[in-house]
């Protein structure tokens, strides 16, 4: 007989009773049965201690039956394997596992049960975090990470490089002390590896597989792990908690930096170097490469420290993330990249955002409730968040609302989170990004608010602003080389492509601005560098991962790279002198260039007035530059010749993206209702 559940009370929720492990049974038919549970369901405030179990569920079309209060319930092969490791010899363990202890095919129960789940984890005695099954060299993996993390706990270097990783590139004096505390700390590791380069890459390799499996990239994790007081992670039989992880895990990323500033202390520099400094160079650059795979689960581990507030008083960063952090943040974090797909995985898409609601600071105030009531479709769940976001004032969630993957059926304006991926507007996520187009003096303060008016549907939304200018004319759209795979001369003839484009658009500009004798620009230097600064919208790297407004090294980048296409473009490559070959290899060209990277899937641009920037891909001619209230951005729509318009995009518009647009003039000037649809 099949497990029946019976309805919850209010504020009830269930515990899973794992019964002690036994002896395997006679009749070989009750194998799949071994697993004994009894289900329960407590009042909140009157629970026995329990831990949670954090997993992935694996693929749902593979169930197994296990016995719950003597009755068959079938659950997906992952979560069996994972009781079957958890399960003691000689105890009964008490267990929220959410594909047990809720009903899942009951969509009110669930929809209540999920507003309680950031505390049903935040009030476990722990939580158990199954990663899956070992694998080989799992379990040396797993061990060798417990020896460093512990090491480094032991050693008074847990909370040195939790600040290390949080340091502003303005922190200079702090991060130097920081850093040699931590070089000196990690010295007989770095060592060790250099000595043993085989077997460190070995160790690097598996613990990255362990680090980068599927259960890091599940949505829900990130608010089961940043609310768990206390954190066992499972692999097989093996253990490790969180802290001695999240040691060992910084150690990793470390490493590779660490190998080759002490390779190039004991040369003297790359002048000097040889066969040996290059191998263990090549060495250090393939354990970077191996920890790029574990992204999603150093993101998590952020996450947690911020949210814990588990961070170093001397931190500027950690002091503001104790506040929490927005929906519209949570979205952004999870679902927004660089390039790649990122950590958004959900059995069902509308726990892309119910996944969040628990540790949103702002929950009370944005009134986003999880409902899987199967008469509202995803794309209403999501239109109806994205409105309550953009109300609260946060305007360049718009920016978050990129054409690639949409469904079609939803408003142009609404983010898709089902999207493979979701660019960062101008290569940056929107609060850390220096842009400020509409800079809101006092009196403008009420004017970003939308509007509703009587006849608006569900799928409209009001948001009042400036009209800037029209796209008059659209370059090529500029793919980076890595994208396409592309290297060597062909690469450098997209690059050249793109830079023409914008010098081009640029020529014309000046052209306009002298014939109409109205000086888009606030200052001249703005108008005399737009060649060079368009193709990186005005930004430059600086620091490790810092970007700030363009200046004069992002200017110098420019000249390297255009001189690097023109000498391989238009002259022999058999014949570089050493003079034209520093403009390769120059650490500005590659900022520069990395810089454009970020600029992918965009167009150069032309306006009738003369400005000039990048515009989404599918920008076409005849579409409306506009500057919305409070939005960090400027955006592209497009009319639809009935007084509403298509939102296309956010862009870049060289000359307004710091409030020169804005600045002197007065609440309300000039101002018009954009009706999105």
């Amino acid at each position: 007989m099949e497990y029946q559940y019976s309805p919850l009370g209010t504020d009830q929720f269930r515990l899973l009773t794992l019964h002690p492990r036994v002896s395997d049974p006679q009749d070989a038919s009750q194998e799949v049965l071994s697993i004994s549970c009894t289900l329960r369901s407590y009042p909140r405030d009157q629970s026995p201690s329990y831990c949670a179990l954090s997993y992935t569920w694996g693929d749902a079309s593979i169930k197994v039956p296990i016995l719950v209060n003597d009755s068959k319930l079938y659950v997906t092969a992952n979560l069996f394997t994972a009781l079957e490791h958890i399960r003691e010899d000689n105890s009964a363990v008490t267990l929220w596992i959410d594909a047990i202890c809720i009903n899942q095919e009951d969509d009110e129960e669930k929809s209540s049960q999920v507003k309680m789940m950031r505390k049903i984890y935040d009030t476990a005695e722990h939580t158990k975090s199954w990663l899956g099954p070992a694998a080989d060299g799992t379990d040396g993996a797993m061990a060798e990470l417990d020896h460093i993390g512990s090491f480094l706990i032991q050693n008074g270097l847990i909370e040195p490089m939790k600040e290390f990783f949080r340091l502003s590139a303005a922190e200079v004096e702090r991060y130097k002390v920081l850093e040699s505390k931590i070089k000196e700390g990690v010295a007989p590791f770095v060592v060790q590896a250099v000595e043993n380069t085989s077997q460190t890459l070995a160790f690097i390799q598996n613990a990255c597989g362990v680090l980068s499996r599927d259960y890091w990239k599940r949505v829900w994790i990130l608010q089961e792990l940043i609310v768990s007081p206390h954190i066992v992670f499972h692999c097989g039989k093996s253990t490790i908690d969180f802290p001695t992880l999240y040691a060992s895990v910084c150690y990793m990323h470390l490493l590779g930096t660490q190998i080759i500033t002490r390779e190039l202390k004991r040369i003297g520099g790359l002048e000097n170097l040889d066969p040996e400094s290059t191998a263990i160079f090549n060495f250090a650059i393939s354990l970077s490469t191996q920890t790029d795979r574990i992204s999603n689960s150093t993101k998590l581990f952020g996450a947690r420290l911020r949210y814990q507030g588990d961070a170093p008083v001397t931190s500027e960063a950690s002091q503001y993330s104790k506040l929490g952090s927005s929906m519209f943040e949570l979205l952004a974090r999870i679902h927004v990249s660089g390039a790649k797909k990122t950590l958004c995985g959900a059995t069902n898409p509308r726990d892309r955002i119910f996944a969040l609601l628990g540790i949103a600071n702002d929950r009370a105030r944005l009134a986003i409730q999880p409902d899987y009531d199967q008469s509202k479709t995803c794309s209403e769940i999501y239109t109806h968040a994205a409105r309550a976001i953009i109300q609260s004032g946060q305007v360049d969630l718009l920016s978050l609302s990129q054409p690639q993957g949409r469904d079609i059926n939803m408003p142009s304006w609404t983010p898709d989170w089902r999207a493979e991926w979701i660019l960062r507007p101008s290569g940056q996520l929107p609060w850390d990004s220096a842009f400020t187009a509409f800079s809101l003096p006092t009196e403008f303060a009420d004017l970003g608010t939308l509007t509703v008016s009587e006849g608006d549907s569900a799928n409209q939304i009001r948001l009042r602003g400036y009209a800037v200018d029209v796209i008059e004319e659209l370059g090529r759209t500029w793919t980076p080389p890595y994208v396409e795979g592309y290297s060597g001369e062909s690469s450098l003839s997209l690059i050249s492509a793109y830079l023409t484009d914008i010098t081009n658009f640029c020529t014309k500009s000046e052209e306009k601005v002298t014939k109409c004798r109205e000086n888009i620009y606030a200052k001249d230097s703005d108008r005399i560098s737009a060649h060079k600064r368009v193709p990186v919208a005005d930004q430059e790297e600086y620091g490790t991962g810092f970007i700030r407004r363009a200046g004069r090294g992002s200017d110098e980048g420019y000249d390297h790279v255009m001189q690097h296409c023109k000498i391989v473009i238009e002259g022999n490559a058999t014949e570089i002198t050493p003079e034209q070959a520093q403009h390769f290899t120059h650490p500005l060209r590659a900022s520069y260039s990395n810089m454009m990277n970020w600029q992918r899937d965009r167009r150069p641009f032309l306006c009738k007035k003369g400005y000039v920037g990048l515009a989404p891909l599918h920008a076409q001619v005849g579409d409306v530059i506009v500057l919305f209230a409070n939005a960090k951005f400027p955006y592209v729509l497009r009319d639809n010749g009935n007084g509403t318009y298509i939102f296309v995009g956010e862009t870049y518009v060289h000359g307004i993206m710091y409030g020169e647009y804005v600045e002197g003039k007065s609440a309300g000037d000039d101002m018009t209702t954009f009706i999105l649809v």
